[in-house]
């Protein structure tokens, strides 16, 4: 008997919450919901839910990969390709009979040694987290793949950190070398006054197991590519080999598995992208002076809301910090000033999607991407074309936008297609600060 109750009781819960679910769904539907059309509302439901539960399974599965590192995203050795780790050679050879040691005194040298030999251990055990040495027809590769989280715009240290990011700490050193897997990649270039650090020599003689000898030229190149902004793939290698060989090299990465680590993968990367290697030099240079941009603006609201900083908000995220909470909970400048990261994110991605079109487009009109981006920001419905390093420009009408103004007191000629963010070809005088040196052309791999 008391199951009997228990059962009616039931049925006539369950009645009331259909009763009431239905009555809901009929108000959305105006009141014309139809018993099958209530049936089809709950499958869509369902199907609603289950992929939730599928997006939140992926993303999990996206984080758990990113945490693994890019390792597994390099080439896969073979008969011809042998891969080890810095720490399976004799990789201390320089810190024992380097020439570091000769300016040591007899009886401070054992134990300079001993410290010298301590240090490149700690740097080969970091470094074999995230690289790998490959040996291939008497050539080595040194690879290293990186991995940098997005920094929060709700805290102090991620502020201070994109407004950096723009800075160039001799990144204009850099020389396209052309665009494989859809990523831009560029080649150190060596000068009288920007040599290759003898730190970044002695690693070398860690990865090849010799001594550095400063009376000879340096025997490799250095070659970088960058995937994402803010949340980013780096990608470093240190070689000897020679520059059709380092294509075909950096052609066997999983461009396909480093994009999918992204939480917003960009357009145009992957294994099977092809770029002609007579126009890859002048699209690396077109993809240099989106992301250039880009990260200048990131830098500029980030100043911005360095600038505007909420003591009590600060305060907040430190005391969060402190209990064990996350120390961007609260927004940095109480709301007053916005970070319109996902505007930037799909501003950047639409810029590089855009190169194709720009290429194909004769006339050469469009204005510049931070121009137009910033005439999304602002509303208009026409976009202006905004001169980088006219800060005052610039901040005023991030000023003006940010506080709620129509209208942004930026000023540049007048550009139509709003609609459309478009890039301007790289060359002299381009807002990703191209210049010629030593008759080669080098840029700014930051926004600086």
């Amino acid at each position: 008997m008391d199951a009997l109750r228990l059962i009616g009781f039931a049925l006539i819960v369950g009645l009331v919450v259909v009763g009431l679910d239905y009555y809901q769904q009929d108000k959305k539907h105006q009141g014309t919901l139809s018993a099958n059309g209530y049936v089809e509302t709950l499958k869509t439901r369902f199907a609603l839910y289950h992929e939730e539960l599928d997006a939140e399974a992926a993303e999990r599965d996206r984080q758990k990969r990113w945490r693994a590192g890019g390792k597994p995203y390099m080439p896969v050795p073979d008969s011809e390709l042998s891969r080890r780790a810095i720490m399976d050679s004799d990789f201390t050879l320089d810190a024992r009979e380097g020439g570091g040691l000769k300016s040591v005194s007899e009886a401070a040298r054992p134990l300079a040694s001993k410290v010298a030999v301590q240090k490149a251990e700690i740097q080969a055990k970091k470094l074999d987290k995230v690289s790998w040495v490959y040996e291939k027809a008497g050539h080595t590769y040194w690879i290293e793949i990186k991995l940098r989280q997005e920094a929060s715009a709700d805290s102090l240290a991620g502020n201070i950190a994109r407004s950096i990011d723009s800075m160039d700490f001799g990144a204009s050193n850099y020389a396209p070398f052309g665009v494989i897997g859809g990523v831009a990649y560029f080649q150190f270039v060596e000068a009288e006054y920007s040599p290759i650090h003898l730190d970044v020599r002695k690693v070398w003689s860690m990865i090849t197991a010799k001594v550095t000898d400063l009376t000879q030229p340096v025997g490799f190149q250095i070659y970088t590519g960058t995937l994402g902004l803010g949340e980013e793939i780096r990608v470093e290698m240190y070689t000897d080999a020679p520059e059709q060989d380092v294509r075909i090299f950096l052609s066997q990465l999983d461009y396909d598995g480093m994009n999918a680590l992204l939480s917003r993968p960009v357009p145009g990367v992957g294994n099977e992208a092809v770029t002609d290697p007579d126009g890859g030099i002048e699209r690396a240079l077109q993809m240099a002076e989106v992301r250039a941009e880009f990260t200048r603006l990131r830098s500029e609201i980030a100043q911005l809301r360095i600038e505007n900083i909420n003591g009590l908000a600060l305060l907040a995220n430190t005391m969060a910090a402190q209990h064990g909470l996350p120390s961007d909970a609260f927004d940095l400048t109480a709301n007053n000033i916005q970070s319109p990261d996902d505007l930037i994110q799909i501003g950047y991605r639409k810029g590089l999607a855009g190169l194709e079109i720009e290429n194909a487009d004769a006339d050469g009109s469009g204005g510049s991407v931070f121009g137009r981006l910033f005439g999304k920001l602002t509303g208009g419905s026409e976009e202006k074309e905004v001169e980088p390093k006219s800060s005052g420009g610039l901040f005023g009408g991030l000023k003006s936008f940010f506080k709620g103004s129509e209208t942004a007191d930026a000023s540049g000629k007048r550009v139509n297609e709003a609609s459309e963010i478009r890039v301007n070809k790289g060359g002299a005088g381009s807002s990703g600060k191209c210049a010629f040196k030593d008759a080669r052309k080098t840029c700014s791999l930051s926004g600086g």
